[in-house]
């Protein structure tokens, strides 16, 4: 097996995309995104959305694979696990104080704190995306935590067993194998009268946080990354393929948002269509922007693009709490709000992660000049 890199520049400005695409969803949900209601051509990027938060999951096992590319290097679970709690905790701990702050101040009384309180050990618990019902959205994109911190305490394990796989058709196998869990997850999402849960919106939060369906995307990251490890994507690494690879890819996707909204009323093609064909082709992007070629990995390798991008997983956890303080200072369904909201997020998160990493350094300087 020849050797090949590790680190890929373009993710960076993949993970802004999906980052801005998930802001947008939430601005639409929340009223706040009012104003391009005539722009109809939007409704399947923005609804959909063509970059979801699966992508993070795809993501994440491609690149944790990468890292852990040795087949004989021992991973410690508990330091790995507690290295990414403490990286992504922290803020989901301060967003989910905040957000129960404000509804206490909104509600004003502790004989109407019952449901909040509540909700509130649920977030801190992680628990919430496991019984959503029982709790309130605090902080909704919360609920990615869950799945993230289960897909971390398998990494080690799993990466061992996939780098043991020699043989390429096995993994293109598992590649295919990988979708049947969330198929599955769609068909009984659709046997509501089976399960005897008729509230439409709450059986689709449910099914769309279940914890299963993200760990296969997870997985299907890491699979890709063997696939792409034993060169079957080599024909990528030309220009011109990849920019058109690129452009086909993108235009699927949109295609396949599109598609997913006339199926609103069959509940099943509707999950499988949001989660299983949009995922694949995410997939597929990022293998189309490891190489670095192709027109849109040379725009998501710009310096400021993959600057902000490396800080988007912030914004992810941040925008919720934005978007409500927004809302309790002014009318936030207009362009000049949703530039300042996308100004505020985009700034702060990468001199946040900036301070971080300059911490870092220092402390790990006082450490090599003890010793």
């Amino acid at each position: 097996m020849s050797k090949i890199k590790n680190y890929f520049p373009a993710i960076d400005g993949l993970r802004l995309m999906a980052s801005v695409n998930i802001v947008f969803l939430h601005l639409a949900s929340s009223s706040a995104f009012d104003y391009a209601a005539k722009w109809t051509w939007l409704k399947p990027i923005v609804s959909g959305p063509a970059f979801s938060a699966g992508l993070f999951f795809v993501l994440a096992g491609f690149l944790f694979a990468s890292k852990f590319s040795d087949p004989e290097r021992q991973i410690p679970v508990l330091p790995f696990m507690f290295s990414r709690i403490s990286k992504l905790y922290r803020l989901h701990f301060i967003c989910t104080i905040l957000m129960f702050s404000a509804i206490a101040v909104k509600l004003g009384g502790l004989d109407k704190m019952e449901h909040p309180i509540r909700s509130l050990f649920l977030h801190l618990s992680l628990l919430w995306s496991l019984v959503p019902d029982l709790g309130m959205k605090l902080n909704e994109p919360s609920w990615a935590l869950t799945g993230f911190f289960i897909c971390y305490a398998i990494t080690p394990y799993t990466c061992k067993k996939l780098f043991q796989i020699k043989s390429v058709k096995l993994l293109w196998t598992l590649f295919i194998l990988i979708f049947i869990p969330g198929i599955i997850q769609g068909i009984i999402f659709g046997a509501h009268d089976f399960l005897g849960q008729e509230d439409y919106e709450s059986r689709f939060r449910f099914f769309h946080m279940f914890p299963v369906i993200h760990i296969c995307e997870y997985i299907f990251g890491m699979i890709i990354y063997r696939l792409y490890q034993e060169r079957q994507f080599s024909f990528l690494e030309k220009n011109y393929i990849a920019g058109i690879c690129q452009f086909l890819l993108f235009v699927a996707l949109y295609f396949v948002c599109y598609v997913s909204q006339n199926y609103v009323s069959n509940p099943t093609l509707y999950f499988i269509t949001r989660h299983s064909p949009t995922i694949l082709i995410s997939g597929l992007f990022i293998m189309s922007l490891i190489p670095g070629k192709g027109f849109l990995a040379r725009f998501f390798c710009i310096p400021i693009i993959r600057t902000i991008g490396r800080a988007s997983f912030y914004p992810y956890l941040l925008h919720l709490p934005f978007i409500t303080i927004g809302w309790g200072i002014c009318n936030m369904n207009s362009p000049r709000a949703t530039l300042g909201l996308l100004l505020i997020l985009y700034t702060l998160s990468p001199l946040y992660l900036a301070f971080k990493t300059k911490r870092r350094k220092r402390k790990l300087a006082k450490m090599e000049a003890a010793t």
